[in-house]
């Protein structure tokens, strides 16, 4: 069973992100791969990149083209990457408790923050 914390995300509705975009690095590779944002909240992004990155590995995240400023890498875990014709579909959900996350409050804030400025 995983953290309730990330068992309840489904039960927030997912935004449409229009001008939102990613990089993200992933272990183990020096450049960072370039993706658009499909849906967001604040407990996780889907996004559509040209070649997929492994389930379960774990990324980091920065967003970029937001209506609100957002400073922040986001640690996040890939749930699922899915093939189609023109790249792969990617359900990446954040792990802002990880270790590794670097100011885990203020970033749980801004998500949040984020996810107020897509809903209104």
């Amino acid at each position: 069973m995983g953290n309730p914390q990330y068992a309840e995300r489904r039960n927030f509705p997912r935004f449409d992100a229009p001008g939102m975009s990613v990089s993200l690095r992933t272990k183990g590779r020096l450049s960072r791969l370039r993706g658009v944002v499909l849906d967001f909240n604040r407990h996780g992004i889907a996004i559509f990149l040209d070649q997929p990155v492994a389930r379960r590995g774990e990324v980091m995240l920065t967003i970029h083209g937001t209506q609100a400023a957002f400073e922040h890498e986001v640690v996040g875990v890939v749930h699922n990457c899915t093939a189609y014709a023109e790249g792969y579909r990617c359900g990446i959900q954040f792990r802002t408790d990880s270790a590794r996350q670097f100011d885990p409050d203020a970033v749980r804030s801004a998500l949040a923050q984020l996810e107020r400025s897509f809903a209104a």
